[in-house]
């Protein structure tokens, strides 16, 4: 976690107390409500989680979450105010308990930045040309109804108070890499006509991220096998702790090879909104927001691969749209190799390296190909796929957009290219 976070001096002062005495928590809490399960809690986006902060069930690297748990009670109405941050992508999640999406009376529990309506005299740059700033109000409320704008609803129906609840906003890609430079909404409890404003975090929240971790049990489920070096779109149960319901993926199971073998991974690259600024969606001419492909372990957490690197700095398993190298058919051509092939694979041209754990070198890998908010239009979509684990009904609704993985030896990449390393 970021360094530097504290908690309120009240919860410091009973933690305190309940060392030294040994009473007790309740016996020492403030007076609390009939209805306690749902108090205020003690600071807003207390949980921020990140490759390097909160590293769990395939995070990008170009992206950051901020988690804002709470406790269902039925009067209870979250409102969240807030600026459009200058980003690629920004959007509001809320989970049930469990960590799955859901929907109530046909309104769902995902709202993308272009769908949020802005205030009265603002402007949303996802909507029409606009600078970043324009304010936003969104609501958290057990009663929804389609149609309603910035509505998203607190739980399923028939979800008994005291169950766990949680917002989650995401941006991908803001403007110069800043994730602190982020504005965080803020956050009013309203209960029985009664607002609440909730005050921010001095900072991230490390007992609330260990809290989540254990009741979503992040720690604990070992991942499934998907299918051996061929791309499938798996089952959400297994990519589906807070999933983006924006975004779709394909995995495969990728082992490092040895020598000087690398594995290769090509296939047709979707047209996607450039940079790191809002722009209206969508956009004529254009398939996707954002695409990426990641290197992940099958470790409980699905940790994203972060290379901590001998000469300082760091190696993410990530490699964003931007980042990735297209020839001029619009091709991607990802080497996943070590990071000692990192030098000679760079000189090949039209390559993207992509790295292998340094940590876990003899790990087999989860690589995903993610697609994040596609047109209507784009039918080769990894939305378009079938969730069923199986390769061929992937590569029939993808077609070029298909990624192929292949073993390949990097003298002969670098002596014969891509096509020469991939053919047959």
């Amino acid at each position: 976690m970021i360094s530097g976070f504290t908690r309120p001096a009240f919860r410091r002062l009973k933690a305190a107390a309940v060392a030294m005495l040994g009473l007790p928590a309740v016996l020492l809490a403030a007076p609390q409500p009939v209805a306690a399960a749902a108090a205020t809690p003690d600071c807003a986006w207390g949980v921020f989680a990140s490759a390097d902060t909160l590293n769990v069930y395939y995070p990008d690297t170009a992206a950051a979450y901020w988690v804002q748990p709470y406790t269902v009670a039925d009067d209870l109405t979250i409102k969240l105010s807030g600026t459009y941050p200058d980003s690629r992508y920004m959007s509001f999640n809320v989970y049930k308990e469990g960590g799955g999406s859901f929907s109530v009376n046909g309104v769902g529990s995902s709202l993308p930045d272009h769908l949020v309506l802005p205030d009265a005299g603002s402007t949303n740059p996802w909507r029409e040309p606009a600078e970043p700033g324009g304010r936003y109000t969104v609501t958290v409320r057990p009663d929804v109804a389609p149609g309603q704008a910035n509505v998203l609803p607190l739980a399923p129906a028939g979800t008994p108070a005291g169950s766990k609840g949680y917002i989650v906003m995401r941006v991908y890609l803001p403007a110069g890499g800043d994730f602190s430079a982020v504005e965080l909404p803020s956050i009013v409890y309203e209960r029985g006509g009664v607002a609440q404003p909730v005050p921010p975090c001095e900072g991230a929240d490390t007992a609330a991220a260990d809290r989540m971790v254990t009741e979503l049990g992040l720690d604990q489920v070992a991942a499934r096998e998907p299918s051996t070096g061929r791309f499938a779109r798996p089952s959400l149960d297994e990519v589906g702790v807070f999933p983006n319901d924006d975004a779709a993926y394909l995995m495969a199971a990728v082992q490092p090879p040895a020598g000087d073998r690398v594995v290769v991974v090509r296939g047709k690259a979707p047209s996607h909104t450039p940079g790191s600024h809002p722009k209206p969606w969508p956009a004529e001419g254009t398939q996707a927001r954002y695409f990426s492909l990641c290197s992940n372990l099958p470790l409980p957490s699905r940790p994203v691969v972060v290379n901590e690197l001998p000469g300082g700095g760091k190696d993410y398993g990530c490699r964003s749209d931007d980042e990735t190298a297209l020839d001029a058919t619009g091709r991607y051509t990802y080497v996943i190799g070590r990071e000692a092939q990192r030098p000679a694979i760079g000189r090949i041209a039209g390559a993207t390296f992509v790295p292998f754990s340094l940590e876990n070198p003899a790990m087999p890998h989860r690589v995903l190909l993610r697609n994040m908010v596609v047109d209507a239009g784009f039918a080769e979509a990894v939305q378009r796929v079938p969730e069923d684990g199986n390769p061929d009904s992937a590569a029939a609704v993808m077609g070029d957009y298909y990624p192929t993985a292949k073993v390949c030896s990097l003298s002969s990449l670098a002596a014969a290219g891509p096509d020469g390393c991939t053919a047959g």
